[in-house]
């Protein structure tokens, strides 16, 4: 028996560089050759490593050309080519078709994605005509959408390891479906699906086999990177997360001798860098500690790289965790803030201790770790001030900011609003700007991720060593050069033209749908924007 699985391409206006490494295919096809070594299992990722091609805008996002207009080469630059990120669709099919498989796993991680997972499956049913298995979060929240498509003849929703082990052990024997935790599959001409069984005990799954996998084609900070998952689920219920519909409400960590293995392991392979995709590394803080040491007293000398790039929560860590961190080989501290807003977190059910925060932040810009914080555009019952008063917030703070415009996943516990009665899941991206139906309240999420975009350009720019102020800065723009001189252009002429403006490279269009008045809000209540070497910009505008 040969099973292919299959990462998909995506289409959108861009993609991540890093955290594309197909590590749930790859634990798949671990167990699979623990349990069965007479099974062939090849994974192929058609996303990363395969180029991109320019497509037309969807026409669910054609109300976008609004927001990105034109191609803007600005530091504070959006969206504009729409593409195909990964291999062509011809490729797919005909690199398949050499593997010969007797089953295809194709994996559905992201419901705006869902679309090129169902097309690999409706081209390989229709060209090879192989059966055709789909997986991961989409399907784990809409299995009767996916499992209805006439092109599709197997699901599994939830984790997967159990689940494969079982559809391959009834596969070479007498084909009993109904045997499989977790699988959704057709049966006379009905649509019928198993019960949920919980997955392998964490120690117990075979570390994830990235054979199939160059250890250069995946990089980060010139080193080779690779995933490490060190538990499952989340032991929080924030509402705007849909983690416990694929993984289950409780939370399973794996043992430190157990990771520890594994990253000798990979180190062996030829791997420098290692990201943590945990949804909550740091939960368990004794845990964490052993983890920290065992980190440091192992690897300090293998010239290794940490990273928890999917976010840590700060309410689980504290100054001496971070100089464990940090001394173990993290650099980098991603945390979500998610709102400065303390009764919409309570509603989300969303755990915050802000004193905390800001104690942290100051702890690991003293340690010279890179800070980003996460903060969330458009949340249902959010309001604009509030968006500003978080941005204000995180301005003072020597950090990066990230923003992510509120989409909505299938089945997402916020509940249903509104504008979701019919949900494409062709927008359930940041890049839609938010699924309201109202223009204004869109117009401000497209407005503070710009304008995040700007707070990060003062708090990133060259040769500042001291406190300045923004009129200075703007004075002397001209001294600059590249992006750094266009950039506070721009600024300028926002604040004397009351519009922002986007670059092609020739000549300057103005920004419809960018708030001034947002812009001035936010300026009077800023004051300074703080830097990770500790200097201000102080706003004297």
């Amino acid at each position: 028996m040969h099973i292919v699985l299959i990462q998909p391409p995506i289409e959108d206006f861009y993609t991540t560089a890093v955290r594309l490494q197909p590590v749930g295919l790859a634990y798949l096809k671990a167990v699979v050759k623990d349990r069965f070594p007479e099974v062939h299992v090849t994974v192929r990722d058609y996303h990363y490593g395969h180029g991109k091609y320019s497509l037309p805008w969807p026409k669910e996002l054609s109300f976008l050309k609004a927001y990105y207009p034109v191609a803007d080469r600005s530091p504070f630059s959006t969206f504009y080519h729409y593409y195909h990120f990964g291999a062509a669709w011809q490729t797919i099919v005909e690199d398949v078709a050499q593997l010969n498989p007797d089953l295809v796993g194709i994996s559905a991680l992201f419901s705006a994605y869902a679309p090129q997972a169902l097309h690999v499956a409706r081209l390989l049913k229709k060209h090879l005509n192989v059966p055709v298995l789909l997986g991961g979060s989409h399907v784990s929240a809409v299995p009767e959408e996916v499992l209805s498509q006439p092109f599709v003849d197997f699901v599994i929703y939830g984790e997967g390891e159990r689940p494969l082990v079982e559809l391959v052990n009834a596969w070479l024997g007498n084909k009993n479906w109904r045997s499989v935790a977790n699988l959704g599959f057709k049966e006379n001409g009905g649509l019928h699906f198993n019960g949920l069984k919980e997955n392998f005990p964490p120690d117990e799954i075979p570390f994830p086999d990235f054979s199939d996998f160059d250890p250069r084609s995946y990089r980060y900070a010139k080193r080779n990177l690779c995933f490490v998952v060190s538990s499952r689920s989340c032991p929080y219920r924030c509402s705007f997360c849909s983690v416990h519909q694929t993984f289950g409400s409780r939370f399973r960590l794996r043992s430190v001798d157990n990771i520890a293995n594994e990253l000798h392991l990979r180190v062996k392979q030829g791997y420098a860098a290692f990201d943590f995709e945990d949804d909550n590394l740091t939960f368990d803080q004794k845990r964490m500690r052993l983890l920290t040491q065992r980190l440091q007293n192992e690897f300090a000398m293998q010239d290794v790289r940490f990273m928890a790039m999917n976010g840590v929560a700060y309410f689980r860590l504290d100054p001496p965790m971070l100089e464990q961190m940090y001394a173990a080989g993290f650099r980098d501290l991603n945390i979500s803030l998610v709102s400065r807003n303390e009764s919409l977190l309570r509603r989300l059910r969303r755990p915050y201790h802000f004193e905390k925060f800001e104690h942290l932040v100051q702890a690991a810009a003293g340690l010279k770790m890179r800070v980003v914080s996460y903060q969330i555009l458009g949340l249902p019952g959010d309001t604009v001030g509030s968006m500003i008063d978080t941005l204000v917030y995180q301005s003072r703070l020597p950090l990066t900011i990230g923003v992510s415009p509120f989409y909505y996943t299938p089945k997402m516990p916020i509940g249903q609003h509104d504008y979701f009665e019919k949900p494409s899941w062709v927008l359930g991206r940041l890049t839609s700007l938010g699924l309201s139906k109202n223009k204004s309240e869109r117009d401000a999420v497209y407005t503070l991720f710009i304008l995040a975009r700007i707070i990060n350009f003062l708090k990133h720019l060259s040769d500042i060593d001291q406190d300045i102020s923004l009129s200075v800065l703007l004075k002397y723009s001209m001294k600059r050069k590249g992006k750094e001189r266009l950039g506070l252009q721009i600024l300028q002429r926002l604040l004397t033209d009351k519009r922002l403006l986007a670059f092609n490279g020739k000549e300057f269009f103005p920004l419809q749908r960018f708030q001034y008045r947002l812009f001035e809000v936010f300026a009077q209540k800023v004051s300074f924007v703080q830097r990770a070497d500790g200097n201000k910009i102080h706003f004297d505008i």
